[in-house]
């Protein structure tokens, strides 16, 4: 992966302003708290310097080991469901090049970003570091287990789609915490936004909204025959 260059410019200001006003405000996104954060965050630091230029169209932005910055609707959306707040302690499941953790750190008390890519990872590091984001931390490892002993979590934003919840998630939310990720039968192409909740050590589910991002490697659901 190229390297995050977390500079910006007045152009990618005017940009990002535009993006905000064109496709949040105009999709169902109606938290200002989560329209703050999206216009204060630089999403052309987060993306390779060869697609800079792009960083503000209406789409996912795709990254090394299956990873991507997510369409930046979709993200708002995820995240405006999760309903955090200044008490939060969340948690990142695929961080990538750290974009939604970074949104999210805006928001939140405390961020964990799980990345099991150790190029990303240390990316990311670097990135939000370079911003002054100091309230972000950043777990190597595999998923849904290196961050174990930073839970259990307020909320939890999944990086890619899912072909079903994790059967650890549970362990990884507090009573009554909520996460959020795009559920596709197959683990990738279009699915729903879905919200799980914790109640009584069980975890109920709802879908939200259509979506499609692209999966996440580590949960995908072993191929078979269909006849």
């Amino acid at each position: 992966m190229s390297s995050i260059n977390t500079a910006s410019d007045s152009g990618f200001d005017v940009r990002r302003v535009t993006m905000v006003d064109s496709q949040i405000r105009t999709n169902k996104v109606t938290n200002e708290a989560v329209i703050e954060a999206i216009e204060a965050v630089a999403r052309e630091a987060f993306v390779p310097a060869e697609l800079q230029g792009v960083a503000y169209v209406d789409d996912d932005i795709a990254l090394d080991g299956g990873r991507c910055v997510m369409e930046p609707r979709v993200l708002a959306r995820m995240i405006q469901t999760l309903s955090p707040d200044a008490n939060s302690h969340a948690l990142v499941v695929g961080a990538g090049s750290g974009y939604a953790t970074a949104v999210l750190s805006r928001i939140a008390q405390t961020v964990v970003a799980e990345e099991s890519n150790e190029a990303l990872a240390t990316a990311a590091g670097e990135g939000l570091e370079a911003m002054g984001i100091t309230n972000v931390v950043i777990e190597q490892g595999d998923l849904m287990s290196a961050a174990a002993e930073h839970g259990p979590f307020d909320i939890i934003l999944f990086g890619g789609s899912l072909a079903q919840a994790p059967d650890n998630l549970v362990d990884f939310l507090e009573e009554g915490g909520r996460a959020i990720a795009v559920v596709s039968e197959e683990g990738e192409g279009y699915g729903a936004a879905t919200l799980f909740t914790r109640f009584g050590g069980h975890i109920g589910e709802v879908s939200v909204f259509d979506a499609a991002i692209p999966a996440l490697p580590e949960f995908s659901r072993p191929k078979t025959f269909k006849f």
